[in-house]
């Protein structure tokens, strides 16, 4: 019982309320283009994310060379990843606060982002051990 106690004074009670908090790896998408749905896999396109508890970054390669890097604010309501950028190399991404839906089932995290309706993306995470 004393280990109990001692365990629940040493986890993070952000921890507990938000399973976001920590390094992910990329494993696979979905995105909607212009042209249709693109899907993405590892090994082909990496990417890491770290949450913290207010902040996300994350970096992307394809191809073994840089493709995307991001970074900003964010916050978590129910089932809902709230994120604002606030820096990266997509101009187009620089403000904007976009909504996605979220679960983490077995270390793997799925989030869905549709706006207006529309699907825009589908990924799974996994978390780094």
């Amino acid at each position: 019982m004393k280990y109990l106690v001692l365990m629940c004074l040493l986890v993070s009670p952000i921890t507990i309320a938000n399973p976001l908090v920590g390094t992910w790896e990329f494993v696979s998408g979905e995105y909607a283009t212009e042209s249709g749905r693109v899907k993405a896999s590892a090994p082909q396109v990496t990417s890491t994310k770290i949450i913290n508890e207010s902040h996300f970054s994350y970096i992307t390669s394809s191809g073994n060379k840089f493709h995307y890097a991001s970074g900003g604010t964010y916050q978590v309501k129910g089932n809902k990843f709230i994120e604002t950028v606030t820096l990266g190399n997509v101009d187009s991404l620089i403000g904007r606060t976009m909504s996605f839906t979220y679960e983490v089932k077995d270390n793997l995290w799925h989030h869905k982002l549709v706006e207006d309706g529309k699907f825009i993306e589908y990924e799974i995470w996994k978390r780094v051990e």
